[in-house]
């Protein structure tokens, strides 16, 4: 009996010591010369240099490959640019950043045009150094101390353009102009084709944007887009399409 409890004794009192261990393993390796960091990869992104990355991580040439991973996570993310980031450790001395950037979807007025994302956050990207091929939103806006769009009006527009972007992709990636319409409606102006213009209620729902949507792939098998001068979708399961006359050969 005696000998059976001892023996439990002695199993706990190992377990005990390896948890011990093995939590205070990181700490431990910190000190080793043969971790410490020598190379940095960045992967993932587009619009943010890798240099720029990597100053802002924290990460030097002091930096152990068993420092604490959250710090440089926290330190990326609190970066407009930056929506996530993954922390992997290559043995013995390499970091890889693995980068998700925020997507720029739009442009804002303020007046001067500036990218935003999907939430109305300002992206620092130069228009005049990076090409971006984005709809502007058609109401001029302040910016708040949040760095995110304050102006209700070009909020409900991006709500809008937001809507479109989720359910019908293909439509969004063809929109220019998101603007104002009567009636607290929305106006798309789209660039293939043309100048045609969509209306749309401010908040549509994922059956009206897919009735839209299909109404433009009918428009599109029939070869009748290139005549549509208005698509609206603001009434109840109808999409009223107006096409130019065409023309007598």
């Amino acid at each position: 009996m005696k000998r059976s409890v001892l023996r439990w004794v002695a199993v706990a009192a190992v377990a005990a010591g390896v948890t011990a261990l093995a939590a205070d393993l990181p700490r431990l390796l910190r000190r080793v010369e043969f971790f410490r960091v020598q190379r940095v990869e960045v992967v993932g992104t587009r619009y943010m240099a890798p240099h720029d990355v990597l100053a802002l991580s924290g990460i030097t040439s002091a930096s152990n490959l068993f420092d604490d991973a959250d710090a440089w996570r926290a330190a990326l993310e609190a970066h407009p640019l930056v929506a996530a980031v993954r922390v992997e450790r290559d043995l013995p001395s390499t970091v890889v950043l693995h980068v998700t950037e925020a997507e720029p979807v739009a442009f804002v007025r303020t007046p001067a045009l500036l990218p935003v994302d999907a939430s109305g956050r300002v992206l620092p990207i130069d228009p005049t150094e990076r090409s971006l091929d984005l709809p502007v939103l058609a109401a001029a806006s302040r910016i708040g101390e949040d760095g995110r769009i304050a102006d209700p009006a070009a909020l409900v527009l991006l709500a809008t353009l937001n809507a479109v972007r989720r359910a019908e992709p293909m439509l969004a990636a063809a929109v220019s102009e998101v603007a104002p319409a009567a009636d607290g409606a929305v106006r798309l102006v789209l660039g293939e084709p043309a100048h045609v213009e969509v209306l749309l209620p401010a908040e549509p729902g994922g059956l009206r944007l897919r009735q839209l949507g299909l109404a433009i792939a009918d428009l599109r098998a029939r070869q009748e887009l290139a005549r549509v001068k208005r698509i609206d979708a603001r009434f109840h399961d109808q999409v009223v399409v107006t096409l130019t006359a065409r023309t007598s050969s």
